[in-house]
Order: C-alpha cells, then structure tokens, then sequence
C-alpha cells in the first residue's frame, strides 16, 4: 500500500474523534480563536498567551487536548511546548480509530478503581509523556512537561 493511501486511511480511520475537534474548534473560533494547520493536524488555539486567556481558561483542567488529527489549546504558546506530546494522541487515534474515544476514558476509570491516577496512570498518557520526551530530548530539548494535557 502506498504511503499517500495509508495516510487517507489513517485519516478516515481517526474522522469520529476528528470531527469532534473539529466542532469544538469551531466554537472557538466563535470566540475569537485562531486555526492553523500543523505537522499532519488541524491546530485551534484560543488566544496567544497565557495573560489574554482570562478566568475561563485559567480553570480549565488541560491546556491542551486531541481529538482525532485535530489538536485544541488554550493558548498557541501552550500549543508550542505540549506539540510533541499532542502528536502521541494523534498516532494513538490512527491506531485505534473510534475506538479511541471509548478506550481512552475506560483506561482511566481502571486506573482509578484501582486507586490510581485517572489521567497520570492512563496508559495512553503514560505512553504520550515518554514518547514526547524522547522525541522532546532527540531535538535537543529539556524533559516533557505536559504534564496537564490531554
């Protein structure tokens, strides 16, 4: 199979978590958000730093989240330092498809009725934060610290 036909594939395969990220980007949008395409994803961002984003934001318990080839971020400079760790999520959606959305918050509802972390102890945020680390460390860069993304 061609590489221009595996990435399609990959694509349709991720579309359910995508359009849902799609939708909540329109939102933002609404509300005087940015997108932009990035590295293989659509990027949303709400505001361009940190001082603009106000209350609402502030009380937000990710800066960052992925849905399907689709990636929201509070702020772009959140969107910079938490890229790396996003794309993880993205590859994680292309292997599991919509199967994605219902994995991921089982994974971290075992992991805490077995008393542990529902989101640090997620396998799939587990697998997120050491893979960006490597790829954060094989660029030359310090230690992931998304440690609040989804």
């Amino acid at each position: 199979m061609s590489a221009k036909i595996t990435q399609i594939a990959k694509i349709i395969w991720a579309a359910p978590g995508s359009a849902i990220g799609l939708l909540l980007g329109a939102g933002m949008l609404l509300f005087g958000g940015r997108a932009r395409r990035g590295p293989g994803i659509i990027e949303f961002t709400w505001r361009q730093d940190r001082e603009s984003c106000g209350r609402v934001a502030d009380s937000l318990r990710y800066r960052a989240i992925t849905f399907g080839h689709v990636v929201l971020a509070v702020t772009a400079s959140e969107l910079e330092r938490m890229r790396a760790h996003e794309l993880v999520h993205v590859r994680q959606y292309e292997h599991w498809g919509p199967g994605f959305l219902v994995a991921y918050p089982l994974s971290g509802f075992w992991q805490w009725i077995r008393g542990r972390g529902a989101y640090r102890d997620n396998p799939f945020e587990v697998q997120a934060r050491r893979l960006s680390a490597e790829a954060r460390s094989s660029e030359g860069e310090g230690p992931d610290t998304t440690a609040r993304t989804g």
